[in-house]
């Protein structure tokens, strides 16, 4: 009886331990996002929005507004741009959240958005449309796809 009540506690405990959730630096996060894939990750004194509206397309770092034009990674010949190739640049992200859902931008401390960040509509109600909060947020971290926000708190 004894070995199997321990067995029990052990077997509770790692899974508890596997589900923890991990603090992580905002600019560690935004460097590398996929190292996190998967994690339950929590980021401190990080500024959020509501988007303006669904299927907001979110640019990577470097690339302009979201309604400029992007490119495929692929460098023009010189004869179209006028002398000069230009650098290939990364394809927009464009974020489609489920239903019940709503895209929750989140900007890094140096001022860029990345990534597809989701949270429950009513999770979403208390944040002022238009304006930027200071929160700290609890969410699922999947590069791939969607990083659904848990849980957020904001900070005065």
């Amino acid at each position: 009886m004894k070995k199997i009540t321990s067995l029990l506690i052990c077997s509770f405990a790692f899974f508890k331990m596997s589900n923890a959730q991990m603090v992580v630096d905002a600019t560690d996060f935004y460097n590398n996002p996929s190292k996190y894939n998967g994690r339950t990750i929590v980021l401190k004194d990080i500024i959020v929005h509501k988007a303006t509206a669904a299927g907001t397309t979110i640019t990577p770092a470097g690339v302009g507004s979201p309604g400029a034009p992007v490119s495929t990674g692929v460098t023009t010949p010189s004869s179209v741009t006028g002398g000069t190739p230009t650098a290939p640049v990364a394809p927009a992200t464009r974020c489609n959240p489920p239903r019940n859902f709503e895209v929750l931008e989140v900007v890094f401390p140096n001022g860029q958005t990345k990534g597809c960040f989701v949270i429950l509509s009513k999770m979403a109600n208390p944040i002022p449309s238009g304006k930027d909060v200071v929160a700290t947020i609890t969410f699922k971290a999947d590069t791939r796809l969607l990083n659904k926000v848990t849980m957020i708190k904001f900070i005065p």
